[in-house]
C-alpha cells in the first residue's frame, strides 16, 4: 500500500514539472471593437394622411368625398399623381364627438402617398394645412443606396477595429498578428436624426447629398460596430 501511494506521488511530481517546463500554448490576443456612422438625406419618403369629415356650421357637414377633391386638388398642384396613393381602406373608422349636432357621426380615412425628390416637401405640407386634414405624418423614409451604404459602414467599422489594435499594440512594442475571430455586435438603434448626436463613433463615412434627397425630412443614422480579435504575435 505505501508502495502504490509513493509511486502516485511519484507520478503527480513528474507531471507537475512537466506543466512548469513548457509555457501555456493558449495565445495572446487583444479584442477591440471598431465603429462607424453615416447620416443619409432620405430621396424617398411616404406620408400618411388622415382625413376627417367635420361640420360646416351653416351648411352641414363636409363628407370625406368632397374633403378628398379637396385633397387631390392639392396633389395635382404639387405634381403628385395618384398612382402615388396609397389608400388604407383597413384604416376607416368611426368617432363620436358632441357638437351642435349631437350622435352624429365623423368619418375618418386614411391614405399615404409616396414622395420623390421631384416634390417640394414643405410647400406640400403647408399646402395641407386645410380643414378636414385631421393630420400628417412621415410613416416611412428611405433611400435608394441605403444597402450599400449599410455596407460600407460596416467595411469601415472593421477597418476602424484593425487601426484601434495596431496603435494599441504599438503603445507596448507588440504586433499585431492574424484575426482569430470577428463579431458583427448587435445592430444599434439606426434611426432619424435631426441634429442631437449621441453617440460617438471611431469613424464617420461621408455621403455626398444630390439634387435628388428630399429637403425639410430628418435624416436617417446607419451606425454599426464589428468586435474583431486579433493575435499578438
Amino acid at each position: 500500500m505505501k508502495c502504490l501511494i509513493m509511486c502516485c506521488m511519484v507520478i503527480l511530481a513528474v507531471q507537475l514539472s512537466h506543466a512548469q517546463s513548457y509555457p501555456s500554448a493558449e495565445k495572446k490576443y487583444i479584442s477591440v471593437t471598431g465603429s462607424s456612422e453615416v447620416i443619409v438625406v432620405p430621396d424617398q419618403i411616404e406620408l400618411e394622411i388622415i382625413l376627417q369629415e367635420y361640420n360646416w356650421v351653416s351648411n352641414g357637414k363636409r363628407d370625406l368625398s368632397n374633403i378628398e377633391l379637396d385633397i387631390f386638388d392639392i396633389l395635382k398642384k404639387n405634381n403628385i399623381d395618384k398612382p402615388s396613393l396609397i389608400f388604407s381602406t383597413t384604416d376607416y373608422s368611426w368617432y363620436y364627438y358632441w357638437w351642435s349636432c349631437r350622435n352624429d357621426t365623423y368619418r375618418q380615412k386614411s391614405f399615404k402617398i409616396k414622395l420623390s425628390s421631384t416634390t417640394d416637401f414643405l410647400s406640400l405640407v403647408n399646402d395641407l394645412n386645410i380643414k378636414g386634414v385631421k393630420s400628417i405624418r412621415i410613416s416611412n423614409s428611405s433611400h435608394k443606396d441605403l444597402q450599400n451604404l449599410r455596407k460600407e459602414v460596416k467595411i469601415s467599422a472593421m477597418r476602424a477595429a484593425k487601426e484601434k489594435a495596431l496603435y494599441l499594440l504599438e503603445s507596448i512594442d507588440e504586433k499585431l498578428g492574424q484575426v482569430m475571430s470577428v463579431e458583427e455586435v448587435p445592430e444599434v438603434s439606426n434611426y432619424h436624426w435631426g441634429r442631437n448626436l449621441n453617440m460617438v463613433s471611431n469613424v464617420s463615412v461621408s455621403h455626398n447629398p444630390q439634387s435628388d434627397d428630399i429637403e425639410h425630412v430628418s435624416s436617417i443614422k446607419l451606425r454599426y460596430e464589428i468586435k474583431v480579435k486579433f493575435e499578438i504575435e
